[in-house]
């Protein structure tokens, strides 16, 4: 029908192959399809049950506090961030490397003209806890001269180790949906014992996502992760230019 809409004209036996060919592609999508749906990490449906147990579940009759998982560490992700307080409203997209193997997160971004990469150095912390940054930016586009940018920070990127759940006593908040993944359970920490965070972790203990609310200035952060590669990140993805 579609050769025919196209006004192609083609011999039997190549119409043939080709409705076969189709055919084999349509079944081909109809596996993979029918795999992502039944994995138990695939959460997007409205029913949380389909990847967590109804003991997950917080009005069930079953239900039972669970404990805090380990979470996979080593990742890269794209991400979108949206940071705001009386101050402010950035929102930014982009992609990111985590390894607590390294101890380094590395995120690069474009937002309002800009684009900038940006390299938080985890095993350099200062006295009062601030984290060791490095960023180049290049404003209005990629053809202009960088700007670097190298100090301590708080981050907006913290560095999730494989027992951050279980050292900071998290408490289980329920199971929630993210615009990016779906049904996942949610966990609260007090990150460095004075930050209130969130941190969201799918069906396979991955975590997706976190928000975050800093008291200093009534800023509130929310982050999502999607087209998320869990295993080990390249080191030279941190090789940074000699400063």
């Amino acid at each position: 029908m579609i050769l025919a809409l196209l006004n192609v004209d083609i011999s039997p036996s190549r119409l043939q192959a080709f409705s076969k060919t189709i055919m084999k592609l349509s079944t081909y999508s109809y596996v993979a399809l029918s795999a992502m749906f039944t994995s138990r990490c695939f959460a997007t449906t409205t029913l949380p049950s389909a990847a967590f147990p109804s003991s997950m579940i917080e009005f069930s009759s079953t239900f039972e506090q669970p404990l805090p998982p380990s979470v996979g560490t080593e990742y890269t992700a794209s991400f979108l961030q949206h940071k705001w307080n009386l101050n402010l409203s950035h929102i930014t997209a982009g992609y990111i490397y985590s390894s607590p193997r390294a101890l380094k997160v590395r995120a690069d971004e474009a937002y309002a003209l800009n684009l900038a990469s940006s390299l938080f150095d985890y095993n350099n912390i200062s006295s009062s806890g601030l984290v060791s940054n490095i960023m180049y930016s290049f404003t209005p586009s990629i053809a202009s001269s960088p700007t670097v940018f190298n100090d301590y920070v708080n981050p907006d990127f913290p560095l999730f180790t494989e027992d951050i759940l279980v050292q900071n006593s998290a408490v289980f908040t329920g199971l929630v949906r993210r615009d990016m993944n779906g049904v996942v359970a949610s966990w609260s920490i007090m990150y460095q014992n004075e930050i209130p965070v969130t941190i969201f972790v799918d069906a396979c203990d991955t975590v997706v996502g976190y928000d975050y609310f800093s008291p200093g200035l009534r800023t509130r952060v929310v982050t999502e992760f999607f087209n998320i590669l869990v295993g080990p990140v390249p080191d030279e993805v941190f090789k940074w230019p000699q400063q």
